[in-house]
């Protein structure tokens, strides 16, 4: 399958790049599709990233290609990292994520009208860029709810199996866990489908009882915005080790969220986590069997009457989304996902 990555040059999309060659994703017949754009910096930095790619790995890289326009792109699996991200300092200038919809929808507009007209029909479209509700839903209106799937609720996912791991003492790979809801401040953790391999279920009830610091699912969002202003408060003095300490002492469904606040507004930003989940979605698809997984899609009723774009479980296979899967959830939980699809609906309304 052949690859476009639009916003190469990006701090995430260069990361996604080099994993993919490095990786060896894509065999050297497989072409891989450097997408810049024409005003900005990587009109000229596109370039020599191909040819940096191709000094480092010659002798494993597939076809590497340069593209500016949209209409142009020709791939199987087109991953969107393109658009303005949230700025990496707090304070008054600070661009949130809900703001980046103003400066980010024309560009979603524009690209999936491009590959609506000019691709072969059949392509893949993985959305990473924020919000990333809003690019999944216009992508979804353009080339069909099918075909178009956000990374957010897989890396809320990740973290999450990671965050229980953390507590338990285990490794990630153990863990079984969804994150659904909206990707960010809006994530609802789907606790009652959680279990782990070598745990009975009486014995893990209990510990998750005790990780879960008696906060329930009707006190999640209340105990989650608590802790982000707790931390935002240390980033502001400029005490990142201190809000990282403080990150320890809450339960791993709130760390989903403030951990990687922390991280992004520490500096480093969330590149590599993001690239290295987008590299997994990616072999996912290309290895050609279903998995289910959980991500941001378009809903019309099928999964807990919701219609409208939020992050639910589902089966991926290499033709897109294969089904929505339903999986049973508590009645709270159920409740909370709603709130979350309500209110993304209600935010990306003005830009469909």
């Amino acid at each position: 399958m052949d690859i476009a990555v639009i916003g190469a040059a990006g701090s995430v999309g260069r990361q996604i790049v080099q994993q993919v060659v490095s990786e060896r994703l894509l065999a050297c017949e497989e072409r891989l599709v450097l997408v810049g754009n024409p005003n900005g910096e990587s009109a000229r930095s596109a370039y020599g990233l191909a040819a940096d790619l191709m000094d480092a790995y010659a002798e494993v890289a597939p076809q590497i290609e340069v593209a500016f326009d949209p209409s142009a792109i020709r791939a199987d699996l087109i991953v969107v990292a393109a658009g303005a991200t949230a700025t990496a300092s707090l304070g008054a200038a600070s661009l949130t994520r809900d703001a980046l919809a103003e400066r980010n929808a024309p560009i979603f507009e524009k690209t999936a009208r491009a590959l609506a007209e000019n691709g072969h029909g059949h392509e893949i479209v993985v959305c990473i860029a924020n919000p990333n509700e809003l690019a999944v839903a216009l992508f979804a209106k353009h080339l069909g709810r099918s075909r178009v799937i956000g990374m957010g609720a897989f890396l809320d996912s990740l973290r999450f199996r990671q965050e229980i791991a953390i507590d338990l003492g285990i490794r990630r790979q153990r863990i079984h866990a969804f994150i659904a809801g909206e990707h960010g401040s809006g994530v609802v953790p789907l606790w009652s489908g959680v279990h782990v391999y070598g745990y009975e279920p009486e014995v893990l009830q209990r510990e998750v009882a005790v990780i879960r610091q008696r906060i329930g699912v009707e006190e999640f969002p209340v105990a989650l915005s608590k802790a982000t202003a707790e931390v935002e408060r240390l980033i502001l003095a400029g005490r990142i080790h201190e809000a990282y300490d403080a990150v320890a002492q809450y339960p791993p469904d709130v760390r989903v969220v403030v951990r990687p606040f922390v991280t992004h507004y520490s500096g480093a930003k969330t590149v590599i986590g993001t690239a290295r989940a987008t590299m997994e979605f990616l072999r996912t698809i290309t290895l050609g069997a279903d998995a289910l997984v959980s991500g941001q899609v378009t809903l019309e009723g099928d999964a807990y009457g919701i219609h409208g774009t939020i992050g639910v479980p589902f089966v991926i296979g290499n033709r897109g989304v294969d089904r929505i899967f339903e999986l049973p959830i508590s009645e709270p939980e159920r409740e909370l996902l709603c709130v979350s699809a309500a209110s993304v609906k209600a935010k990306i309304a003005p830009y469909l």
